[in-house]
């Protein structure tokens, strides 16, 4: 089975002409030697690309298959992922040019220039059960029926290091398991989400959770006009939305720092995935000066990345 590199092939297929070094060449789902199992839930984190012609067999086999995933021990929710552009602001572009990738890539599959391109999260209450429901193997059994281009796709296994919405930071095994049960991105919210892709050295893991950790939750908690501010607004506690034409922006909807369960050589892989009310919150959220000082905390640990590519949520599956 092939595998892609993700990360490049997610910046390319967005637009970026950046050019980013080698991210994922394997399928990281089970543990090299000498590593342990991760503990409490885990993510089975899938990206593929398949032909415009196989859409919509492939949305039906997941519909078909998140029902039988309700019925296997431990699962906790799915949900796919259709990447339709790419942040700006990630990569310091000058804000006229703020947006300005946010559909290119959904438009060049409508042109037919590119394939269509998803991102699928299966969530579970512990990595035996995921392994157990044998859902790595059900997916490369639909995937290789979408021809040579849909073969070369990553998939891997991430613990969540801490998540937040516009209520709480959740950090203990439990908060985490509940957060992961309860997404809020359903389709019909039309709520954008990005997932930002970087790598570290597996030695400053520790640092780099402490750190990150920090970041998502002020990620998590300003917003624009904020107290303080001249033109802030107590009937808009969580901001007033962003635009091309301003530098306002509202809380996330929710926040999740994902770490791969299991390294890549002396690297290790991370998905800052996040769930925005609009493009424009989330662009301008990276322009404020609170947002950007830690940033830069986490900017030294990072030797690979960053690339955000937006996503529209398709199919969302809560387990009840």
């Amino acid at each position: 089975m092939q595998r892609r590199n993700f990360l490049k092939g997610a910046a390319l297929a967005a637009g970026s002409m950046a050019i980013l070094p080698t991210i994922v060449n394997a399928s990281i789902v089970k543990p090299a030697k000498g590593e342990k199992i991760p503990s409490g839930a885990v993510t089975l984190y899938i990206e593929c690309r398949i032909l415009p012609k196989f859409k919509n067999d492939l949305l039906q086999k997941i519909n078909e298959y998140t029902k039988v995933l309700n019925k296997k021990k431990g699962f906790l929710s799915l949900s796919l992922k259709n990447m339709v552009g790419d942040s700006t602001m990630v990569h310091n572009y000058p804000t006229a040019l703020k947006g300005v990738l946010s559909s290119a890539y959904f438009d060049a599959s409508k042109e037919g220039s590119m394939p269509l391109f998803y991102s699928l999260f299966i969530r579970f209450e512990n990595y035996q059960d995921l392994m157990a429901s044998k859902t790595t193997q059900w997916f490369a059994k639909v995937i290789a029926k979408y021809g040579t281009l849909s073969k070369n796709y990553h998939e891997g296994v991430y613990k969540t290091v801490a998540a937040g919405d516009r209520e709480h930071i959740y950090t203990t095994q439990a908060e985490i398991q509940k957060f992961l049960k309860n997404q809020k991105d359903k389709p019909t919210n039309r709520y954008l989400t990005v997932n930002n892709h970087v790598g570290i050295f597996t030695k400053d893991a520790k640092i780099f959770n402490q750190k990150s950790t920090s970041l998502l939750k002020v990620a998590q908690n300003t917003f624009r006009p904020a107290k303080g501010d001249y033109d802030y607004n107590p009937k808009f506690p969580v901001g007033i939305p962003g635009s091309y034409q301003n530098l306002h922006y509202r809380k996330a909807i929710a926040t999740e720092i994902l770490q791969s369960a299991f390294s890549d050589g002396d690297k290790t892989h991370y998905l800052f995935h996040g769930v925005w009310e609009s493009l424009y919150d989330h662009e301008n959220s990276h322009i404020d000066p609170r947002f950007r000082a830690d940033v830069m905390k986490i900017f030294p640990y990072i030797i690979d990345g960053p690339v955000e590519p937006f996503y529209e949520t398709i199919i969302l599956n809560n387990h009840i």
